[in-house]
């Protein structure tokens, strides 16, 4: 979709105009819940969007809160964005190191520090006022009422910009890393630019919250930084929806109208909530937003991915593996392999099951270091580069299994790296007739044909493709060998795995037989066949 439809459109200028009725009488309510609107905005980039689980958004909520109220205290001037400002800064400091991390690790790394957060509201009374908290500011605003007007002008501009900017090659990518990370960086998706950004943007958004919520209530004390705000913003995330813009409306109504509606029952808002977040998470699993979408069978199709540029042409002539050696602990997967492949030529990689072939494309493609040798493009070495810079240099790759997210359209998964045609990508492998269907719903065979499209369609002159007939039919195998053949009059480089020792023998120029981790043959198909170290290895003595 390329913005909000016209359903939710309508109901978010409904939402911000019975909030500024409501705030007539119960204004700070209804400044909340545009607070906590922006709070879930930042909370989807990078846990909706990413599937990183940040649990700091509540901290960067009360720094922004805290920035506003010190600011506003000291020189009298109540300036909310600065909130925003603040709690950006301090994402993007802490964010190198904790970014770095994976799962549950990344997630305790943020706990730790919203606890930092919360330690230094405590006890740095001098700044913060500790337990009693900051008291006794305000804004430059004439009224509460103005002060509604302005939070929900605010939220429902990034609510819409947030719809706009969640649809296309943005959501496609982002998809792309939260479910198949390595693939994405093999296609030169920078996934690590990507979690940065999204952290920094969100806490901005959270800190966003926090100030006009600070700025609301004249009030801020370390509890706008405590951990229950936290809970509060995950789960009115997961409720509403994590990765549909109005989620993060609809959660916020319900994060502030359930205590008030329940206030005359004590606690029992927190009953009322935890159960309406068991049906939710079991019924709707997607949130309230996109159930409702479900229901009124408008989910509305993504529009067509707009094309990259053609990519550069390099000169790279010639892709060369210099006595590679990788050790997994006390085994040596890949034992010095040396071998080159040129632009213009097929080469098979063969080899019984364990003899380093996977790991070797691993190694060239930048998903797992070297212990020792080297990587080359031309005299270009690659030693030290990641995955995305050696993608951007001219590699992609295909893999073993397709890493392909299930919702994905098959033409956005490929047009979404494709550098120049797609539908010219997609045609080579036969797949024009699917390019409109999920790639969830597509056979084995046709998967794998369109990780291997996508991989063709980023341009690139060297191509690395892992058992590209694994699943395929005799039909699907006659257009493998038909594209790879084109591939190579396209003056295109293609090492290519598979234990389909006819297929390679039509398809390859030269084949290369490792054994235990070393190479044992490499010539011309006919030559490595009848190599008996070959036979025995991995034909069998009697082939």
């Amino acid at each position: 979709m390329s913005g909000l439809s016209r359903f939710w459109r309508f109901t978010l200028v409904a939402t911000m105009m019975a909030a500024l009725v409501v705030a007539e009488r119960y204004p700070h309510a209804a400044t909340l819940i545009a607070a906590y609107t922006l709070m879930g905005l930042g909370y989807q980039l990078i846990f909706g969007h990413l599937g990183a689980l940040a649990l700091s958004q509540g901290a960067m909520f009360g720094v922004g809160a805290y920035a506003t109220a010190l600011l506003a205290s000291t020189l009298g001037v109540g300036v909310i964005p600065v909130g925003a400002l603040i709690a950006a800064l301090v994402a993007a400091v802490v964010a190198v190191p904790v970014l770095r991390l994976q799962s549950h690790y990344f997630a305790l790394a943020t706990i730790a520090l919203a606890a930092i957060v919360h330690l230094v509201a405590v006890n740095a009374e001098r700044w913060t006022g500790g337990a009693n908290g900051l008291v006794g500011f305000g804004t430059n605003l004439p009224s509460e009422l103005s002060l509604a007007l302005v939070a929900w002008t605010v939220a429902a501009l990034f609510v819409a910009a947030l719809a706009r900017a969640m649809a296309g090659r943005w959501a496609e990518t982002a998809r792309l890393l939260r479910e198949a990370p390595l693939a994405a960086e093999a296609l030169g998706i920078d996934g690590a630019r990507w979690r940065f950004t999204a952290f920094v943007c969100g806490s901005a958004l959270g800190g966003l919250g926090g100030g006009i919520a600070a700025a609301a209530a004249g009030v801020v004390s370390p509890e706008a930084t405590g951990f229950p705000l936290m809970v509060l913003c995950l789960v009115s995330v997961v409720v509403g929806g994590a990765r549909h813009p109005m989620g993060a409306v609809l959660g916020a109504v319900l994060a502030v109208l359930l205590p008030e509606l329940l206030r005359d029952f004590g606690g029992a808002w927190l009953l009322a909530y935890a159960i309406a977040t068991l049906i939710v998470v079991r019924l709707a699993p997607e949130g309230l937003a996109a159930a409702i979408d479900r229901w009124r069978g408008a989910a509305q199709p993504m529009p067509p991915l707009d094309p990259l540029p053609r990519r550069p042409v390099t000169a790279k002539r010639r892709l060369a593996v210099r006595d590679a050696v990788k050790r997994f602990g006390g085994v040596e997967a890949v034992a010095g392999v040396s071998f080159e492949v040129a632009r213009g030529e097929v080469v098979g990689l063969i080899g019984p099951n364990g003899s380093g072939k996977t790991t070797i494309l691993n190694l060239i493609s930048g998903l797992v270091p070297a212990d020792e040798g080297a990587i080359l493009l031309d005299d270009q070495a690659l030693d030290g580069l990641g995955a995305v810079p050696r993608a951007r240099a001219g590699l992609a790759r295909s893999f073993q299994t397709p890493a392909l997210p299930a919702a994905t359209l098959a033409g956005d998964a490929v047009g979404l790296v494709a550098w120049g045609d797609a539908p010219e990508a997609l045609a080579m492998f036969g797949l024009d007739k699917v390019a409109a269907e999920p790639c969830g719903r597509l056979a084995p065979g046709e998967r794998r044909r369109v990780d291997l499209a996508r991989a063709v369609a980023t341009g690139a002159p060297f191509l690395l493709l892992d058992e590209p007939a694994a699943g395929l039919g005799d039909a699907e195998r006659e257009v493998l060998v038909a594209a790879l053949r084109a591939l190579a009059a396209e003056d295109r480089a293609v090492l290519v795995i598979d234990h389909d020792i006819a297929l390679l023998s039509r398809a390859c120029d030269r084949l290369i037989c490792l054994d235990r981790g070393r190479v044992i043959a490499s010539g011309t198909p006919d030559a490595v066949r009848a190599d008996r170290r070959v036979q025995a290895a991995y034909l069998g003595r009697a082939a």
